[in-house]
């Protein structure tokens, strides 16, 4: 009936498993939880093979990195049922009817769970990271953090796999889906975000998705009205302030990492580092 699907990379992901399984089993259904390590050589895999002790569990090292997209896509060609959840490494459900609630609307077409955040960060320099989650995830958007799909849908709705770098794969997953006219419920049903990124890993994985979404944009993959950053952009490009707000942002670039890394980093000065770094791509400056 269900596949439990959790790409990971470089993490210790047995919590959640742990977790799922349990909740599964409690729902006296037939399932079976795949988690594929996209290929890390992580000593922390040492620890995930006790996955494979648990009763249809299944842990997989790939021997190459292939990326976010292949990876669930694999994931996804590889499960047996018909009922597919994918779930993100670096999370952990909110509620512990999180699979129950799931089986509940299975008959939807795709149903997205959303993401929530803990009560505080990890640790100070992990704070822009979770306010991110905090101000704009948990509010904003679909995300492929947690999400149930039949699988007859998802062999033909699959995750873009030119997209190889951090970011924006979730957007066009689920714009593609939109644009073919299938709804997209959303349900109350979060899993918890980590926020385990340091600000400036974050602050790189912020990059390689700009980076992404610009690509996307040029390939007419998506539109250019479709993301906020996009939308200021094309506004400030008509208005011919994209050089300057890429000459602003380079010049302002060293407080705000400070900022970042800081006890009290700002979201609205994060915005405006996000559409300073797109429009300095974007004007080659």
């Amino acid at each position: 009936m269900l596949s439990i699907l959790i790409p990971t990379y470089n993490y210790n992901i047995v919590p959640l498993v742990e977790d799922v399984f349990e909740q599964a089993s409690k729902c006296q259904v037939a399932f079976e939880i795949l988690v594929y390590d996209d290929g890390s050589n992580s000593i922390l895999n040492i620890e995930n093979e006790s996955i494979n002790l648990l009763e249809n569990c299944f842990f997989k090292e790939l021997p190459r990195n292939i990326g976010r997209s292949s990876i669930r896509n694999l994931l996804g060609n590889d499960a047996k049922y018909d009922y597919l959840i994918f779930i993100d490494a670096g999370t952990i459900p909110l509620k512990k009817n999180f699979i129950k609630n799931y089986i509940t609307v299975k008959n939807k077409t795709i149903s997205v769970g959303g993401m929530t955040y803990g009560k505080k960060p990890l640790h100070k320099n992990h704070k822009l990271r979770w306010l991110y989650t905090k101000k704009r995830e948990s509010t904003n958007g679909l995300h492929s953090s947690n999400f149930l799909i039949k699988k007859s849908l998802f062999q033909t709705n699959i995750f873009d796999e030119s997209i190889k770098k951090y970011g924006c794969e979730d957007v066009l997953f689920f714009n593609n889906l939109i644009e073919n006219n299938y709804k997209i419920h959303k349900i109350n049903n979060p899993v918890i975000h980590a926020a385990d990124d340091d600000a400036n890993t974050f602050v790189k994985k912020t990059e390689y998705a700009i980076e992404n979404l610009i690509q996307l944009i040029d390939e007419d993959k998506l539109s250019i009205t479709h993301y906020n950053i996009s939308k200021i952009y094309k506004k400030l490009n008509a208005l011919k302030l994209d050089k300057f707000t890429a000459q602003f942002y380079q010049l302002l670039k060293p407080l705000l990492i400070r900022n970042f890394n800081s006890n009290h980093p700002s979201i609205l000065l994060f915005d405006f580092y996000r559409l300073g770094f797109y429009c300095s791509l974007k004007t080659k400056y």
